[in-house]
């Protein structure tokens, strides 16, 4: 979580097994967003997984989610399959992998 005063600017949320660990979730604040604390969160969680000898990242992300295939895109994941009917408007989710190992 990044916080400044009593303000939460971003934060993420993930999910470890065994081997691999599934990003549930990174939010940056809107009137902070495209200054690097989405990277900067993504970042210290590449760092923690890999000490914990965590070797891929898994998300699911909306395909008409542009802005954050975009994203996941530039730190390096993959697009591996699709879930189709994924969300409960029907939409398909892009699942995306980043090896880290």
């Amino acid at each position: 979580m990044i916080v400044a005063g009593d303000q939460v600017l971003g934060y993420m949320v993930a999910l470890r097994s065994v081997d691999s660990a599934d990003l549930l979730n990174i939010c940056v604040h809107p009137d902070y967003q495209h200054q690097g604390l989405g990277r900067a969160l993504f970042d210290y969680l590449v760092q923690q997984l890999q000490l914990l000898g965590i070797n891929d990242i898994f998300i699911e992300v909306r395909q008409s989610n542009h802005s954050a295939l975009l994203f996941y895109q530039t730190m390096g994941f993959e697009a591996i399959d699709i879930r189709k009917k994924y969300y409960s408007n029907l939409e398909d989710a892009k699942i995306l992998r980043l090896q880290i190992m």
